[in-house]
This record gives structure tokens, sequence and C-alpha cells, in this order.
């Protein structure tokens, strides 16, 4: 579905990846359009906590354009700690990271935005989620290390974390929405 600035209804990004939603709320205090990772679906039966609001538009998109840029973008640190804590706690769990520490043996893995390109290339600060030190073979959990330089939405597009994480981090926001809906019945 392609948006407009005329289309104030919650909609899906076009072309995005990891799919993005733009959610309109208006509380009194002015309109805003907020991205989140979860579908309209979820957001009407759970609502949107704050852990899940990826960012704020700045301004509204203009007519016709469907591309979200960095300068129309502020990224939620809510959202962002909320996910370097996905982060910690499940990405020492994934085989491929695992695997990795083995064959490493001493050292750092790092995690990588999946919109840098194929692996091997280069990776400028933008795009290094964080860093989980190795030893002995095995990942040290409480040693990750978040990089406050990524970037949510670069000119590249927004992150784009690794598919497993991906599907646990979207798993932790639905599960921390549904905490919030309870705790307030």
């Amino acid at each position: 579905m392609s948006l407009t600035a005329s289309q104030r209804g919650t909609g899906l990004i076009p072309m995005s990846e990891p799919p993005l939603y733009i959610c309109p709320t208006d509380k009194g205090d002015g309109a805003k359009d907020y991205i989140t990772l979860l579908s309209p679906e979820i957001t009407s039966s759970v609502g949107l906590v704050a852990e899940a609001i990826v960012g704020t538009l700045l301004k509204p998109l203009k007519e016709g354009v469907h591309r979200i840029t960095p300068d129309a973008f502020a990224h939620n640190s809510a959202f962002v700690d909320f996910m370097h804590e996905v982060i910690t706690s499940e990405a020492p769990k994934q085989p491929d990271a695992q695997a990795e520490a083995r064959r490493l043996g001493e050292g750092w893995i790092y995690i990588i935005d999946e919109r840098a390109g194929p692996r091997g290339v280069a990776v400028g600060a933008e795009d290094l989620i964080g860093a989980f030190k190795v030893a002995g073979g095995q990942i040290l959990p409480e040693s990750y290390a978040p990089n406050r330089g990524h970037r949510i939405l670069s000119e590249r597009g927004f992150f784009k974390l690794e598919p497993g994480l991906l599907k646990l981090l979207l798993q932790a926001l639905v599960a921390c929405s549904s905490r919030s809906v309870a705790a307030v019945r």
C-alpha cells in the first residue's frame, strides 16, 4: 500500500524491510505520526507502548512522497534501548553467533545492521549495532556494548536485523505491549 500525506490512517511504509507502519495519533498536543514495527491489527488491540515506537516523523510526508529520510525522522530512545535489551538477551543464543564464537575463540563478535550489505564489506559506525566479547569460544552476554553511533534510519533506509533477531524483537514488543494492557485493566 502506498501512503501519501493525505492518507492519515495507519498504513504500511512502502518498500520497507522490516515492515514498518505509520501510526498517526492526536492527543491534544497536535497530530504526530509514529513509526512502529507493530501492525495496525496489533496496535488496535493492545495499543502502542513507548518501546514499540521506532521513531516519529518530524514533518508530514509530502503528497506522492513515500520515502522517509533521516532529516524527517527522530528515533525513539525507548525503542533503541529495548532493541539493545533484546539483542543482549537473545543474540548469544543464536546458532550462527555461537558458531562464530567457536570459530573465533577470542575477540569480539559484531552485530551488523543488514542494510550495510554483504558480509566482508567495510561497515561504517552507523551500521554497527553493537558487539559481544568472546572468550574460550563462548559469547559473554554481559559484555554486550551497544554502539550509540548506530542509526535507526540512514540514507540507505531503516535498520535491518537478521531474521532470527527481528522475529524475537517483534515477539518481545508484542509481549511488552500486552503486559502494558494487562497492567491497565
